[in-house]
């Protein structure tokens, strides 16, 4: 993969990874959401903060994607509200910023963690 490919999360750079997929806006079937969302298994990684200042490093399997946020699969539980830093890799290109978890629900032996991306403002 080339730096290039290495882009910060926005809904453009979303938006052209669809593109590159072929994905319309149809979505999953059935849902009612402002942004539909496709499924797009592939690797997470995180970056969780911790109160020393420090972040402790993961691994999550991206379940859906959408240019609002995505789901995964985790070992660990986060709190409603929890900010981190995300990196999607998927081989058209690999996306890197900040997420805030809006759910975190067990299914049993691990979590399914809703995220809603953080989009840097631009001038």
């Amino acid at each position: 993969m080339k730096t290039s490919e290495i882009v910060p999360i926005s809904r453009r750079a979303l938006e052209r990874l669809f593109r590159l997929r072929g994905i319309g806006e149809e979505g999953l079937d059935g849902e009612r959401r402002r942004a539909p969302r496709w499924p797009f298994p592939g690797t997470v990684e995180l970056w969780i903060p911790q109160p020393d200042g420090t972040e402790d490093y993961r691994l999550a399997s991206c379940e859906n994607i959408s240019v609002g946020g995505a789901g995964m699969k985790c070992d660990d539980a986060y709190d409603a509200g929890t900010e981190l830093s995300i990196a999607v890799h998927q081989p058209e290109l690999s996306l890197h910023g900040r997420a805030r978890v809006c759910h975190c629900t067990p299914i049993r032996n691990e979590y399914y963690v809703g995220l809603e991306f953080i989009f840097e403002r631009t001038s």
